[in-house]
């Protein structure tokens, strides 16, 4: 076997191996273990972190484990192709029934008033926008129970001051082997954070992050008032509250101490902190702040229904959602009354039940659609229940619902799209990592190869993207569905016609 051919081989059985260089450090030491190369600092006082430089570590890849991951990133392809048409169908059909919805709606929407209640109107879609949600009771944190105040929403945001990793990459493929050289920068900072960072993942010791008040975590904690008002006899379901979203610092309603346990928080620009003895924070400080929903004219477009724990003297509201009206839409007055009303009272876990695929050969492969359609009953079910700030018109109320719909629409799109596109991609992934091993051009070819595939499966994905859309289409809309199969007959036969002149 020629010489050449010997390296070669040597070249692919290199181990991963890694190399520590920091800077900042007088003192060095090394040691090496099973073909690991380290060079790592003296241990520093928790003092000094500050002033360290980044350090930088290198780590090489073989090209037999770069093959190895590449089928598994082949694998991984494979499982999401289904999740991603799923998700891309799913939506489409989401978005036709919320459409539908929306039409019905429209033409069906009374608007009333809040002053008096009429029981004949449960079961119909109503817009009330003449009067300001009230809170009837005062809100209370559960972490700091000495804070109450009057409002329809209050939030809590517990911050901690902790210790940051950044890291940043850089990856080159070798000329000769098909390996791959990582070489990875940490940096560390501090940063008022409401989110929990663990530092014993970090790559460099002595950066420790821990809170200096026992039982206190950081993170958000938001409750809504529990009997909200509208008018004389209406009460906003809580679900309907939590859609009001306009926070207002509530720093100068607060007059009480803010305590968690024995711990007093002291003011401080528009917040409560707690770092004893101290004038600048350390890590492991703790600073809160209170924002509230104030009382306020409030505009709600739902199902009006009864309202079961006060009687038939008040009216609370529900989801209004699509409901078998017959051919010809023969169900009206009372039976559709009814159906609207049991429509509206099913949970998240009822509607995934209606929609679940349960029997049949196919049913283990209908798990993606099945956890997509969970996704969709308990996150955004097609239905109008909605409450806005302000006193706002029928034809705002509606122009709104369909910029959400809009919104949420594309972006499950593009989402969509996206993660179809990623994991075509990756059934590629080891053609590029074979093609690496070519000696010295192989790291080229391999470039050139993956910005073909990206290209064409760019193009495939997009024409299956509107297929599917158009077959979903086809269910509710068979106009637009017409008009999606021709725009993707015209692309697929410009790209024959482009391929035959070529």
């Amino acid at each position: 076997m020629p010489r050449i051919w010997w390296i070669f081989l040597a070249l692919l059985a290199v181990p991963t191996s890694c190399h520590v260089v920091e800077a900042g450090s007088s003192q060095l030491r090394t040691w090496k273990t099973r073909g690991v190369h380290k060079l790592l600092p003296e241990e520093a006082s928790a003092s000094s972190l500050v002033q360290q430089a980044p350090f930088e570590e290198t780590t090489h890849q073989s090209w037999l484990s770069r093959l190895g991951n590449s089928f598994f990133m082949a694998l991984c392809g494979l499982i999401l192709i289904p999740f991603a048409l799923a998700l891309m169908w799913l939506n489409e059909l989401r978005n036709a029934r919320q459409e539908s919805i929306l039409q019905l709606g429209t033409s069906e929407v009374q608007q009333i008033t809040s002053k008096s209640m009429d029981p004949d109107f449960n079961g119909q879609l109503v817009l009330l926008n003449d009067t300001d949600a009230k809170g009837q009771s005062d809100l209370s944190d559960s972490r700091f129970p000495m804070v109450s105040l009057k409002g329809l929403r209050l939030r809590s945001t517990v911050e901690v001051y902790q210790w940051e990793e950044k890291k940043s990459e850089k990856k080159s493929k070798d000329n000769l082997g098909g390996g791959e050289t990582t070489t990875t920068q940490y940096s560390y900072s501090k940063k008022w954070s409401k989110f929990q960072i663990d530092s014993a993942h970090f790559k460099q010791s002595g950066h420790r992050n821990n809170i200096c008040i026992p039982g206190l975590k950081a993170g958000e904690q938001s409750l809504a008032n529990e009997t909200v008002r509208y008018g004389e006899s209406y009460y906003m379901p809580t679900d309907l509250v939590n859609q009001l979203s306009q926070w207002t610092d509530a720093f100068d309603l607060i007059k009480a101490p803010v305590k968690f346990d024995s711990y007093t928080f002291e003011k401080s620009s528009g917040q409560w902190f707690y770092h004893p003895m101290r004038n600048a924070p350390e890590v492991g400080d703790v600073r809160v702040c209170f924002e509230y929903v104030p009382e306020g004219p409030v505009s709600i477009m739902a199902l009006q229904c009864g309202d079961k724990i006060r009687g038939n003297a008040a009216a609370s509201f529900m989801p209004y959602r699509l409901v078998n009206r017959g051919w010809c839409g023969t169900l009206s007055g009372e039976p559709l009354k009814e159906a609207l009303l049991a429509q509206g009272q099913k949970t998240a876990t009822e509607l995934y039940e209606e929609d679940a695929c349960r029997t049949g050969p196919f049913f283990y492969l209908c798990c993606c659609c099945n956890l997509i359609t969970m996704i969709f009953a308990r996150a955004s079910p097609p239905q109008i229940f909605a409450a806005w700030h302000g006193h706002l018109s029928r034809e705002q109320c509606l122009h709104e619902l369909n910029v959400m719909g809009m919104v949420l629409k594309w972006g499950l799109r593009i989402v969509s799209w996206l993660l179809l596109y990623a994991a075509v991609y990756m059934l590629f992934e080891p053609l590029i990592v074979v093609l690496d091993i070519i000696p010295f051009l192989g790291k080229y070819i391999s470039s050139g190869t993956s910005w073909v595939l990206g290209v064409t499966i760019l193009f495939i994905t997009a024409v299956l993207a509107t297929v599917v859309i158009s077959v979903a289409y086809l269910i509710y809309h068979p106009l637009i569905a017409l008009v999606c199969m021709a725009g993707v007959g015209l692309i697929l036969g410009a790209a024959l016609g482009i391929s035959r002149l070529l």
